[in-house]
């Protein structure tokens, strides 16, 4: 499935995707390679065709949080730091061979104030933000930990092979080897449920 189709799957008419899409710069990075870190100047965006990445942050004492995943045909940015202007905060990693489309946020916004398509495009990646912001506070609030391990595989299986365990357990709010119980937990309930929204 290439990005348009993807992107038309998430609710961006046709219309908008080909003018959109021609802004991009289309870059590669190698797995491991950073996106952005904490420091450097927040003025881009990317849309992802290939591969996943990974932000995350790191304390003083070297601990990683990992705050989400990002693969293709989704928005990837130290999301407050462009809005607000600032350096980032955020470590943005390839967890895997990426390729994506780099945008500048400052020609988006001058291009977007005279263009209904362009502001269509992206109140469509604001809602999707959103809804995944909602989505991850829903989870932590109501679900246990198996679920939210589970209700992740579920949603990226095809990026599973790529994530170290740590990483996981990161995202999901637990340690690795309460993670490690988890898993061994469901490899022997293979039918377990998760509940959803």
């Amino acid at each position: 499935m290439d990005l348009a189709e993807r992107l038309t799957r998430l609710g961006l008419p046709k219309a908008s995707l080909t003018p959109f899409l021609a802004l991009g710069e289309p870059r590669s990075f190698e797995q491991h390679a950073f996106l952005w870190k904490p420091g450097e100047p927040a003025t881009h965006f990317a849309i992802l065709e290939e591969g996943l990445v990974r932000h995350y942050y790191v304390d003083a004492q070297g601990r990683e949080s990992v705050k989400a995943f990002r693969g293709p045909g989704e928005f990837s940015a130290p999301y407050a730091e462009l809005i607000l202007h600032k350096p980032s905060r955020t470590f943005v990693q390839a967890l895997a061979p990426t390729k994506l489309l780099l945008f500048s946020f400052e020609r988006f916004e001058k291009l977007a104030e005279n263009s209904i398509e362009f502001q269509r495009v992206a109140r469509r990646f604001v809602e999707q933000h959103f809804v995944a912001k909602e989505q991850r506070e829903y989870e932590f609030l109501q679900l246990t930990a198996e679920e939210r391990y589970l209700q992740f595989c579920a949603e990226r299986p095809e990026h599973l092979s790529h994530i170290p365990q740590h990483q996981i357990a990161s995202y999901i709010g637990i340690t690795p080897v309460a993670l490690s119980r988890i898993r061994a937990r469901v490899a022997k309930t293979p039918k377990s449920v998760v509940r959803r929204r």
